[in-house]
């Protein structure tokens, strides 16, 4: 997922250069924080580790501190014993995935920016500010699977709906408990790939009127994918997990309900039982 970070608990063993490399790269603004989780807690050694789908080498730079990473081989090694954030920001043109291991003796704090971040799959609940709606940057990198991403998200990217999404092929639980509040008909302007799985509670919380919206601006994009699974339940939330069938009135949303019919005569989505369409 984006902005994972290694196992801490045990105390690691990094590998990284240290600080002082770097040869004066550029940095970009920082892209999170992190601190000490809990604030009483005995501090710990920290260990980040970057993924081989990183673009190598790059230059990490915490506080005031510069590492440089060579190879998914090196890791960094911070001795964590200051409560209040500290920055984290990479060197120009780098892009990372960065992964989460067992534990952790900090949080990630707030994340900044995500344009050098590859976004996967994985929840948001590890991270203890999930307010994103400030961030208006686009991803470097979307992985295959963005499982989980926003799960608990209490705002979103303002400029989601440009991500391009079109190679990623799973996407469950995608917005699992985020409010309907934060929710909107922006998704309507992805694009998926051929054969996308929506799976179960993906979009849970859009409105009757967003769902309507969204399904209309599927089915428009000319460049649109075709065997879309949709049949996982994705448009409503089951307390017992999974998904749930979602109602939708043709009479009130009779565009959404074309749209609808369209998407699985013409790009062969399937919805199963997803919505109910009533009248």
């Amino acid at each position: 997922m984006f902005i994972a970070i290694g196992d801490s608990v045990n105390g690691g063993t990094g590998t990284g250069t240290g600080t002082g490399g770097g040869g004066g790269t550029s940095r970009t603004a920082p892209i999170f924080q992190y601190k000490l989780r809990p604030e009483d807690r005995i501090p710990k050694t920290t260990r980040f580790v970057f993924t081989s789908l990183s673009t190598f080498p790059f230059e990490v730079y915490i506080g005031d501190d510069t590492y440089v990473i060579n190879s998914s081989a090196d890791t960094i090694a911070v001795n964590v014993t200051d409560p209040n954030p500290t920055d984290v920001s990479l060197s120009v043109g780098a892009k990372v995935e960065i992964d989460w291991s067992r534990g952790g003796s900090f949080g990630i704090n707030k994340v900044l920016r995500i344009d050098n971040l590859i976004v996967g799959g994985s929840e948001f609940i590890n991270y203890e500010d999930r307010d994103f709606s400030d961030i208006s940057t686009l991803p470097a990198e979307i992985s295959s699977s963005l499982i989980g991403c926003f799960s608990g998200a209490t705002g979103l990217p303002s400029n989601i709906g440009l991500w391009k999404v079109d190679g990623v092929t799973l996407f469950n639980d995608m917005f699992a408990g985020v409010p309907e509040s934060v929710m909107s008909d922006t998704f309507g302007q992805w694009k998926f790939g051929d054969g996308a799985d929506f799976g179960a509670s993906s979009f849970p919380n859009l409105s009757d009127a967003d769902l309507a919206s969204c399904l209309v601006q599927w089915e428009a994009n000319a460049n649109q994918g075709i065997n879309v699974d949709a049949a996982g339940r994705p448009f409503g939330s089951d307390p017992r997990g999974g998904g749930a069938i979602r109602d939708l009135d043709e009479t009130v949303y009779p565009a959404a309900k074309t749209a609808y019919d369209n998407l699985i005569a013409n790009s062969n989505w399937d919805f199963g039982d997803s919505i109910n369409w009533v009248s």
